[in-house]
């Protein structure tokens, strides 16, 4: 097959919704993140439910999370820094087989009986020290895998991975543990990673970091100072940790399927389903639009606006059909916000900072989400499940309106103006070898 180029892929020539794919590099990188991201939700399906069954307890089973959190709070500035420091292509590999050996001690051990809550505790905290690294370098790695023009197509293209894995995974778990046991998904999961593993020896794009110094701190602080001081960063960084802390959680939608609602756990299903399809619908108008969008920053903006709007909107809902419509509403918008801002952050960080910018990222995404559910348990019993998402989506629009207002360049951002990446490290000879050495262009 032709190779295409970075350069010779740069027209003006409208962008394909599956344009991305051309590339081999990202086409072996995406199916394989399909299929390790499904074995992923397989087991954290299975891992829950094993958990509950060897505890029967709800607090039990809810402080799992705080244990994958915790890493993430105390270790992600340091992973983002080690990202910044090595080859991300052979960071992601030593996470991946790393989850991987996780998976299959959890099989082992539910397999022989041997499992034990603490088991499953240790595991999360491990596979959390892990996605330290993980998460960054496979987000720092994206952009050598397209052409620059093409970073939002591409990463459009991962939120229909993620969420379309989202709805896939837990089905196929609920599937397996009803007929092998919960050992059957956590195998899965382990040789799901594989294909990833497999995935990163083929694919022949690099992205070197800036090597080793002897203080690793002094790099944390370069990444601190360096998004404290970039404004449009900031900005994005303070709407997803308000996100984070305020906005949908998973505890908020089962209090409200039981308690506000009153339908039970099948209407809980029936919650979740729509959160998910609306996802889905949101990540598919993404990849079909995103490219032909001139200002990224607007469709940022609207999105996280519409996403708080419609999570208040449910809190104020005692009507099934009307609360399924506007939690649809909230999966939609918050897969286009997603998808938006970690475009803005991926084209606004210079290559020999990404990895520290995606780590300080992931550290108010997924860090503060389990300190959100711990909000949400403190403020129901004094304000009620309405109003603490009422309350909590009224902010989340309230703080994207208050950011675009002291920092307009967050809803001005467009990929035209970013086309090229000024602070990137610059090749140090233009020559055949030389490029050779690097990896040469993305092929197809």
């Amino acid at each position: 097959m032709s190779s295409l180029s970075p350069d010779n892929s740069g027209s003006r020539s409208p962008v394909t919704p599956f344009e991305s794919l051309r590339f081999r590099d990202f086409r072996l990188f995406w199916v394989a993140l399909v299929i390790s991201n499904i074995g992923t939700w397989m087991q954290m399906t299975a891992s829950s439910w094993l958990l509950y069954e060897l505890t029967n307890s709800p607090f039990q089973l809810g402080i799992n999370g705080v244990f994958r959190a915790i890493p993430t709070l105390s270790l992600g500035l340091f992973g983002g820094a080690l990202v910044d420091r090595y080859e991300r292509k052979w960071i992601l590999l030593f996470a991946q087989m790393g989850l991987m050996l996780l998976a299959f001690i959890l099989a082992i051990l539910d397999q022989t009986g041997l499992i034990e809550v603490w088991h499953i505790y240790t595991v999360t905290i491990f596979g959390g020290i892990l996605g330290t690294v993980e998460s960054p370098a496979r987000q720092a790695l994206l952009p050598s895998l397209v052409p620059r023009r093409l970073l939002p197509n591409a990463i459009a293209l991962n939120s229909l991975l993620w969420k379309g894995t989202v709805v896939l995974g837990p089905a196929l778990a609920g599937i397996l543990i009803a007929v092998v046991g919960t050992a059957g998904a956590f195998f899965t999961n382990g040789v799901s990673f594989l294909a990833v593993v497999i995935a990163l020896f083929l694919i022949h794009a690099s992205s070197p970091g800036t090597g080793g110094r002897d203080d690793i701190l002094k790099d944390i602080r370069e990444g601190l100072r360096y998004v404290s001081t970039q404004k449009t960063i900031l900005g994005v960084m303070v709407m997803e940790a308000t996100s984070a802390l305020f906005g949908l959680d998973s505890a908020m939608l089962t209090i409200f399927a039981r308690d506000i609602l009153q339908i039970g756990p099948s209407g809980l299903g029936f919650l979740q389903s729509a959160r998910g399809l609306g996802a889905i619908f949101g990540s598919a108008l993404l990849v079909s639009t995103i490219s032909r969008v001139r200002v990224q920053g607007r469709v940022l903006v609207v999105s996280a606006i519409l996403y708080g709007t419609s999570f208040a909107l449910f809190g104020l809902s005692t009507y099934v059909p009307l609360s399924l419509f506007l939690i649809a509403l909230v999966g939609a918008a918050d897969v286009v916000w997603g998808a938006t801002r970690n475009t803005v952050l991926q084209l606004k960080s210079p290559d020999a900072m990404r990895g520290r910018v995606m780590g300080i990222f992931h550290l108010t995404s997924r860090g503060l989400h389990p300190l959100g559910q711990t909000r949400t348990g403190m403020a129901v019993p004094l304000i009620g499940a309405g109003g603490t998402a009422f309350l909590g989506g009224v902010l989340v629009a309230a703080v994207a309106l208050l950011t675009v207002w002291r920092t307009p360049s967050v809803a001005l951002f467009s990929i035209e103006d970013e086309k090229t990446d000024h602070h990137a490290p610059q090749p140090r000879d233009l020559s055949a070898e030389s490029i050779s050495e690097l990896g040469g262009p993305p092929r197809v």
